[in-house]
């Protein structure tokens, strides 16, 4: 697995990522000693701020000729922390991006409330900017990831779990939030429809390829390349597109060892043998190529959507790249 290398697509939008981080750190800031004390551990654990480049990338394509594409950015952040803030409650997670979660620090009661605060926090930011379309897209993204959430614990531990499932699932928690980012620079640019719509589906089809080689990284990494134990996903009682595609192909085999898995309790490591086991049994019967083959079709739709956008040419060329560099995470 390669991992992924943004700094060359963040060059150009580098003063704004800077600007996202004073704005997170402002946002932030609190009075209240407990606030600041996790907000300064979510901190200190950033992602690659993906969703803000995005939509800066986005918003340098359209032209928006301001720094509200900053403010925006960085609101788009909060509301992906504090769904992972919710998650790691959620799935028991001891270890985020290589550090201790803040429900294992602290307990699930401050981590659920701070999830909850981190939602407000990002809704009051997004008031102020004044954009009724930006509003309704924050309103649209945030309820949409709390469905997701809601589907995906109704189907845990549940071996009958559906495709239709695990696709709305991908698409509520993480693609839509993809899709209101890079529609943001058509919303502040005062864009067509059309364009809007394309940006947004550019966004959708990249969410999609990244959540589909998220959960291909899951059956293929190791724990140091993930930053977490690898199989999470289905010792988590979480059922995604490799293992769906291994329960049709060998229904037998593969619904037995994962009883096995989860019969044991998903904070106890699979042994080496049945990880081995289950490793030959994805190969066997190629239980991977779809989930690749359906990442490779969203990248090329992303592509394909952008191409119904006119913006600056030298920024359209990373947009362009971004979906082929999340494939490469897999390669």
């Amino acid at each position: 697995m390669s991992r992924l290398d943004l700094s060359r697509y963040f060059l150009p939008i580098a003063p704004k990522l800077a600007g996202v981080e004073a704005e997170l750190q402002r946002i932030l800031q609190s009075d209240v000693e407990v606030v600041q004390k996790l907000a300064d551990h979510v901190r200190g654990g950033q992602g690659k701020r993906l969703r803000p480049a995005l939509v800066m990338l986005s918003s340098r394509f359209c032209g928006v000729p301001n720094d509200e594409d900053v403010r925006f950015g960085a609101v788009f952040e909060l509301i992906h922390t504090a769904t992972l803030v919710h998650d790691d409650v959620i799935d028991h997670a001891q270890l985020r991006r290589g550090m201790p979660t803040l429900n294992r620090l602290w307990g699930n009661t401050l981590t659920v409330l701070f999830g909850d605060l981190l939602y407000l926090v990002a809704m009051n930011e997004a008031i102020a900017g004044r954009s009724w379309r930006m509003m309704e897209i924050f309103a649209e993204v945030t309820t949409r990831m709390i469905e997701g959430e809601l589907i995906q614990n109704d189907v845990l531990f549940k071996l009958d779990t559906s495709r239709k499932d695990y696709f709305d699932i991908q698409e509520r928690k993480t693609a839509l939030l993809f899709s209101g980012c890079t529609e943001t620079g058509a919303v502040l640019t005062g864009r067509n429809p059309e364009e809007c719509i394309a940006m947004r589906q550019y966004g959708l089809e990249v969410g999609r390829a990244f959540q589909l080689v998220d959960d291909l990284l899951d059956y293929t990494a190791t724990s140091e390349q993930l930053g977490k134990p690898a199989f999470s996903d289905l010792r988590e009682g979480k059922l995604t597109l490799p293992m769906l595609t291994l329960l049709e192909k060998a229904p037998d085999e593969a619904r037995s060892l994962v009883r096995t898995i989860w019969d044991r309790g998903e904070e106890v490591p699979i042994p080496e043998d049945e990880e081995a086991h289950l490793r030959a049994l994805i190969v066997q019967h190629d239980a991977l190529a779809e989930t690749r083959e359906l990442a490779v079709k969203a990248s090329r739709n992303a592509v394909a959507h952008l191409a119904l956008v006119q913006g600056e040419a030298a920024t359209g060329e990373l947009l362009r790249e971004i979906p082929e560099a999340l494939l490469s995470r897999s390669m």
